[in-house]
């Protein structure tokens, strides 16, 4: 069996020698790693020469989410996992899914467990968040929609691609979440591998792992649009069509509240407006949002979580002066 990791990369990969240092080889596959760099040659040159294994393929500079679909068309493993640059992989994972796989081979997606962690100023790192076992990993649009997606704990059959088709830029700052949203409701075979596959790493430079500054989320226009898309599809069933609705009230309604905190009154004010008036029921959805805000703060450390909002609240301090 062939296994493809996916590394996406750009000038400002502060750790990716680590990401692609903690990649073990696995006697019981073969490995591929692909790295995808959307910089300067310099860069691309200095990980030539330093990782002559790695498969380098260069971006057209058109974001994160064209250059996973690049690394998807370069890769030419059974299984795809994608690691992100500030990640780190898990060493048992690779010879857990060629075990189970060859036992399993009507499984398209091994979902395995994760964690979140930092490094505090003084280079110690804590665990803010795991997220193991099937209840918090499986492949569940509860999961994938009100929690983290898990894309870097997934091995994809590169038949999924085949399937139901590569990432989609027009969402490029939730195309994981909207690439695994496709898999469920198509019911993509898929499995627990019944361990921690990444490490993924909270930093204030990270793109998806990191403490609120306070901005709004842009990812969230972008959830409301993936559920008006779905729930213009006739054929879609009437409980995930139910979910759907309810996700984007309660993601609607997120949206709304970051534009009040951010003095956007009348635009909050209309948006109100708008959804009541295309589903009176708009506001009993957003109901929901009690059950996801507790999903997506499941297993968290608020200790930890804690202690890194003093620290960038010294760090922010510090830089006024």
């Amino acid at each position: 069996m062939r296994v493809s990791i996916i590394t996406l990369t750009n000038d400002s990969s502060r750790y990716v020698d680590e990401a692609i240092g903690r990649i073990e080889r696995c006697g019981l596959c073969e490995l591929e790693h692909v790295v995808v760099h959307d910089g300067t040659d310099a860069f691309i040159e200095r990980l030539a020469d330093r990782y002559p294994h790695v498969k380098l393929v260069r971006g057209n500079g058109t974001g994160a989410t064209a250059a996973a679909a690049l690394g998807v068309r370069a890769a030419t493993g059974d299984f795809i996992l994608f690691v992100h640059s500030d990640d780190r992989l898990c060493s048992q994972a690779l010879g857990q899914l060629a075990i189970r796989s060859r036992a399993r081979p009507d499984i398209r997606i091994w979902s395995g467990g994760a964690q979140i962690f930092c490094a505090r100023p003084d280079g110690e790192e804590r665990i803010v968040r795991r997220m193991v076992g099937e209840e918090m990993t499986r492949l569940s649009l509860e999961n994938i929609c009100d929690d983290t997606p898990l894309l870097s704990a997934r091995f994809c059959h590169r038949s999924v691609f085949s399937q139901i088709g590569n990432f989609d830029p027009e969402f490029s700052e939730s195309s994981d979440r909207e690439f695994l949203l496709r898999a469920a409701i198509a019911g993509v075979p898929e499995a627990s591998l019944g361990v921690d596959v990444s490490e993924m790493r909270m930093h204030q430079e990270s793109r998806t792992i990191r403490l609120s500054n306070g901005s709004t989320p842009p990812y969230l226009e972008e959830h409301a649009r993936i559920a008006s898309r779905w729930l213009g599809d006739a054929e879609l069933s009437a409980a995930v069509r139910r979910f759907l609705r309810n996700w984007r009230a309660r993601e609607v309604l997120r949206l709304i509240v970051y534009q009040g905190r951010g003095g956007q009154w009348r635009k909050a004010a209309l948006a109100v407006l708008r959804e009541l008036s295309a589903d009176p029921l708009w506001i009993f959805r957003t109901l929901t949002i009690i059950g996801a805000r507790r999903r997506r703060h499941r297993s968290c450390d608020w200790n930890v979580v804690d202690h890194l909002r003093r620290d960038q609240r010294a760090v922010e301090a510090r830089n006024a002066a």
